[in-house]
């Protein structure tokens, strides 16, 4: 703004404004020989958010555990590292199981063998008996108790069916599958390896585990919610990320959002569970703040996020009150929506903040004895 005076006289008896104290000096040839660049405050519709602590979690069932299905030796020709990707079905390793009369399936095989000889016998000596009995050369006793020799060894083969099938089916509800007398120990589902317990020729008991993966395409996010604002995140409309250490928030694609409907014991807020498609690779255990959005909006000044700066926990813009002189501003942030940043108050709309170049701003403020003019060649 330019004031413009009728005549000299009147223009020499204009009193200057006061100048403020606590502006800053930062000089036309320094903005032009840094990186610096001001933005207009205007009034934008923001989006109204609430921010509250989350940590990301694997999804139920996203999280699997390979153990050894038997007591055995473990082998594998290439044991795999934590990190490496793998699919459903893959081959980990493999378990030599420990030689012994109730778990070594040869010897399963060979006592099916046994029954099934056994049963054919007792059967025969049935037929025996009974055409003997026919003949009036056997007491009725005899068939007696040759049926009872018949139902004694079908159920011993049955048994020993039973055992070998148990043996075969035991690999597969742990992720492994039977193959001739070693545990092919496999991926339950496709994702990455993130711990490896297992160590090759070592000898497990039965249970111990193994190897752990997790599927890391879609994770699950845990929003801890005051129980004051429930009632806004019912209906979320969109929902984004901040991690410490990232300048702007991870917009998310969420689906299925549930909770218990019980504050949890500790915290005693709302434990809100959302499943997410994670294609900013979230890391599972990465701790953050969840912005919810709730849906509505509010008009108020916005100035980009680039533009507040933090000092001890409070934020803080630079106005540019002069050509030359800048003014440190303290705001009170109402809410983040992409790129900008509602301000509630500290500036207001047509002020001209500082977008780039506000740490050598803040040089300058530290700085004494600055010179009023200068000429860069």
């Amino acid at each position: 703004m330019v004031t413009v005076f009728p005549d000299d006289h009147a223009a020499e008896a204009a009193t200057a404004p006061p100048e403020d104290p606590a502006a800053i000096a930062y000089l036309k040839e320094q903005q032009w020989t840094n990186e610096f660049a001001t933005i207009q405050v205007r009034p934008a519709d923001i989006r109204t958010s609430i921010r509250v602590p989350a940590v990301v979690h694997p999804l139920p069932g996203g999280e699997a555990v390979v153990a050894a299905p038997a007591a055995g030796r473990l082998v594998a020709e290439d044991l795999p590292s934590i990190g490496d990707q793998v699919r459903a079905g893959d081959v980990l390793a493999r378990l030599e199981p420990r030689l012994a009369a109730s778990a070594d399936r040869a010897t399963l095989v060979a006592e099916v063998a046994e029954a099934q000889v056994a049963v054919e016998a007792a059967r025969a000596e049935q037929s025996r008996a009974e055409r003997l009995l026919a003949d009036r050369a056997v007491p009725a006793r005899r068939v007696e108790d040759a049926k009872r020799a018949v139902t004694v060894a079908d159920a011993r083969l049955r048994a020993a069916e039973a055992r070998l099938t148990q043996r075969d089916e035991t690999l597969k509800t742990g992720g492994g599958a039977a193959a001739g007398n070693a545990f092919a120990l496999r991926a339950p589902i496709a994702g990455r390896i993130t711990s490896v317990m297992a160590t090759l020729g070592a000898s497990y008991d039965e249970g111990m585990p193994l190897f752990k993966v997790a599927r890391l395409d879609a994770v699950e996010l845990e929003a801890q919610v005051p129980a004051a604002d429930v009632a806004l995140v019912r209906n979320l409309s969109g929902v984004a990320f901040e991690i410490p250490g990232r300048a702007d928030p991870i917009p998310l694609r969420f689906h299925h959002v549930h909770d218990p409907g019980v504050l949890d014991a500790t915290t005693k807020a709302l434990p809100v569970q959302m499943e997410v498609d994670n294609h900013d690779h979230l890391l599972i255990g990465q701790a953050g703040t969840a912005v919810l959005y709730t849906g509505g909006t509010q008009r108020m000044p916005a100035v980009p996020n680039a533009a507040v700066l933090m000092e001890a926990g409070r934020p803080y813009v630079f106005v540019q009150i002069g050509g030359e002189r800048f003014a440190r501003r303290f705001v009170e942030i109402a809410a983040r929506d992409g790129d900008l940043t509602g301000i509630k108050n500290g500036v207001s709309a047509g002020d001209r903040v500082v977008t780039r170049g506000a740490y050598d701003i803040q040089l300058a403020s530290a700085a004494k004895g600055l010179p009023a003019e200068g000429h860069v060649h």
